[in-house]
């Protein structure tokens, strides 16, 4: 066993015995398998002026989720979950992959996985392929280079660290209302390495969320904030990355509407490379309806970055329309219409659309 790993049985074994005793669990963690998987058919049209792609695709998705937890005589419950994605491409094949420990002092988390401002985080509702940190781009083809992770296309706080291994806490809920924290030593991934000096380091993330229900409405609004300190020997022009989120969902007999906004700052490529730029906003706003085993949705995200490679900011909007319907238990059909936007600050563009379906089969 690495040395990592042994540090972090000790540290959630001192946690155990600070907070319940010495107990012995009832019954070995056994792990099952669930998760998702998607397939989607669909045309596109591009408008780039070079190299335009015009016509069907299919796309890929989902991941397998290995999960088990075990709850000890005390109360106290221990449990680990690692998701492997379905497809390979160029990034990582894992996903998520934390251990966690939960009782009445909350939930404690260690590993890869989003951090607490994003897990917290609300944005407008959308039934089928996504708005807001989507993958958008696979189809209509995004010219301006800006990173996906700053506010140019997500309203979730990610800045770069891509699920970088951290430790979170998540408290119970009271009222209605959840606080969490993460610490984040280096925005990377799956490395058992100390920190270098070429990252992003010493990151933490705050998310707060209120979720209740008066008199058949429903009511959630999230905010949250993430900051890391850019490399000790970062270049002239490299800023600390930071971010604030707010966002909310209202629903009532079927109906929900919803949105949200973050505006981030810092540079990306793990702080190293002056030319690409977190510095923007973003938000979206959208509205679903659920009717029986049906959905339907109309969402829209705008988004912009003022790109420090050249003058001007880098714009993207997106408008779709989505529908869903649930076949059967863990199987449904979705489909979106969307068009979207890239306006590069040198003066590139594409004004594109797609029309895509797919099944998703949940397990």
């Amino acid at each position: 066993m690495h040395a990592r790993r042994l540090s972090l049985a000790a540290t959630m074994a001192l946690l155990t015995s600070t907070i319940s005793g010495t107990s012995t669990a009832a019954e070995k963690l056994q792990v099952s398998i669930g998760g998702e998987f998607v397939q989607y058919f669909g045309y596109a049209e591009n408008d780039t002026g070079t190299g335009d792609f015009d016509g069907f695709d299919i796309y890929s998705d989902g991941v397998l989720e290995f999960a088990g937890e075990t709850t000890l005589d005390s109360g106290l419950t221990f449990g680990m979950t690692v998701g492997l994605f379905t497809y390979s491409d160029s990034e990582d094949q894992i996903d998520d992959s934390y251990l966690y420990s939960e009782g009445g002092f909350g939930r404690v988390e260690i590993g890869d996985r989003d951090n607490a401002a994003a897990l917290l985080h609300y944005a407008a509702p959308d039934v089928g392929f996504g708005v807001n940190d989507s993958d958008i781009s696979d189809w209509v083809v995004n010219l301006t280079g800006v990173d996906e992770d700053s506010a140019f296309q997500s309203t979730y706080l990610f800045l770069g660290e891509d699920k970088a291994t951290k430790i979170s806490y998540f408290t119970p809920r009271f009222e209605g209302v959840q606080f969490g924290a993460s610490f984040i030593p280096e925005f990377e991934r799956n490395s058992n390495a100390q920190p270098s000096d070429d990252l992003y380091n010493t990151g933490v993330a705050f998310g707060v969320n209120y979720v209740n229900s008066f008199g058949g409405v429903d009511l959630a609004l999230s905010a949250g904030y993430l900051r890391a300190d850019k490399p000790d020997n970062a270049a002239t022009g490299i800023k600390d990355a930071e971010g604030y989120s707010f966002g909310g969902n209202i629903g009532y007999a079927g109906f929900t509407f919803g949105g949200s906004y973050a505006d981030t700052r810092g540079n990306g490529s793990g702080g190293t490379d002056s030319a690409v730029s977190f510095d923007g906003r973003g938000f979206d706003i959208g509205a679903a309806y659920a009717f029986g085993d049906a959905q339907v949705s109309l969402s829209y995200y705008r988004g912009q970055v003022a790109d420090s490679a050249a003058a001007g900011d880098s714009k993207h909007e997106t408008i779709m329309l989505s529908g869903a319907y649930g076949l059967g238990p863990g199987v449904t059909a979705t489909a979106s219409v969307f068009r979207s936007k890239f306006e590069a600050d040198t003066g590139a563009d594409n004004e594109g659309w797609a029309a895509i379906s797919g099944i998703v089969l949940e397990f």
